[in-house]
């Protein structure tokens, strides 16, 4: 009963996300227009970081439209289960058996939240016990498909007339993320013990101390992500303008073969790297989609997620530990998703032809 309800925000943050998005995209959309056009006046390096493709205020409406609504519902459920006293009794049921794995109860509340965002998931990691935290971060940072990448994922299976892949996607997801956990989480974590050994009581939730709870994760995340998600989108700007993204996916091509996939998926694993609903680019007019197999789709929209963290968390990831520990959080990630990537392409070719 505890996992499943951890599954709620997560669920019903993409439900309303998805929702919202086809009534806000336009509206949003429109009232940046006036900006965009007003930019795309100026000297051509402010074209370059404001109007262009990845400029900011071409970006701008994602920030609002996708990630914003995401917050905010994983925001108010979570602050309904701490207001009632739901997440400690998860965390007490939960602990058993998530510290086989080298997490507390506790952790895995975090890496659900990563679904709704993964900087404020990535900033609450300061309640973490020592032998836990970089361990839940990376947890987060390999397997929390933000509300960027998730619904990016949904459209993507959506668009190809392959829904039906929604199911083994997740599964993939949880099962390479917990083996991943096992194999880098400190011996010492399978011995810690939860904060709090006991079920708490339960008690009807506070509207006051829940709105308070939701403010106070919307305000923490724009007034960290927003100035992270600007300083990305000038830098992916400028690369794009340079030619560096276009080049890195032809440089890239060729090693799509030991995924079993063709050359022109690079393309859309190197945009996800650096914003995850460039997944989306997948299913983008001549796109490759319509000439992949369901295991090619799946494996690509895997690889793509999970290869690198996005620039958001990997800058907040450097900020709350280290830049030293955030490159070597990275490039080990980056290596537990080709391994994987490769058993999943030829293991499910080899299955399912």
């Amino acid at each position: 009963m505890s996992a499943l309800l951890l599954l709620v925000p997560a669920a019903l943050a993409v439900w309303f996300a998805n929702t919202l998005a086809g009534e806000l995209n336009p509206l949003v959309g429109a009232a940046f227009d006036p900006a965009v056009a007003w930019a795309a006046t100026l000297p051509e390096l402010f074209v370059t970081v404001l109007a262009t493709e990845y400029g900011f205020l071409s970006m701008g409406p994602f920030l609002f439209v996708w990630a914003g609504p995401t917050v905010l519902i994983f925001a108010v459920v979570l602050g309904i289960y701490k207001n009632t006293g739901l997440v400690t009794r998860m965390t007490v049921s939960l602990h058993p058996t998530m510290r086989r794995f080298g997490l507390t109860g506790r952790d895995l509340v975090r890496v659900v939240m990563g679904f709704g965002c993964n900087v404020p998931a990535v900033v609450n990691t300061r309640s973490c016990s020592d032998c836990t935290r970089c361990t839940t971060i990376s947890a987060i940072s390999f397997g929390s498909a933000c509300s960027y990448q998730f619904p990016a994922t949904l459209a993507v299976f959506a668009a190809i007339g392959m829904g039906w892949l929604v199911g083994p996607y997740l599964l993939v997801l949880t099962v390479t993320t917990l083996l991943y956990v096992v194999v880098i989480a400190p011996p010492e974590a399978r011995q810690s013990s939860p904060m709090i050994d006991r079920r708490t009581f339960l008690q009807w939730p506070d509207p006051r101390a829940v709105a308070r709870e939701a403010w106070s994760a919307l305000r923490e995340f724009f007034a960290k992500a927003l100035p992270i998600f600007a300083l990305i989108t000038f830098v992916a700007a400028i690369l794009d303008r340079v030619g560096v993204i276009d080049a890195l996916g032809s440089v890239l091509g060729p090693a799509m073969s030991a995924f079993n996939l063709p050359a022109d998926a690079a393309l859309t694993v190197v945009l996800a790297s650096i914003r995850k609903d460039g997944i989306a680019l997948l299913t983008a007019e001549g796109g490759v989609a319509a000439t992949l197999s369901p295991i090619q789709v799946l494996v690509t929209v895997y690889l793509a997620g999970v290869l690198l963290p996005c620039l958001v968390t990997a800058f907040t990831v450097a900020r709350e530990v280290s830049p030293t520990w955030a490159l070597r959080m990275m490039g080990r990630q980056a290596g537990a998703a080709i391994g994987f990537a490769i058993v999943i392409a030829w293991g499910g070719t080899l299955l399912f032809g």
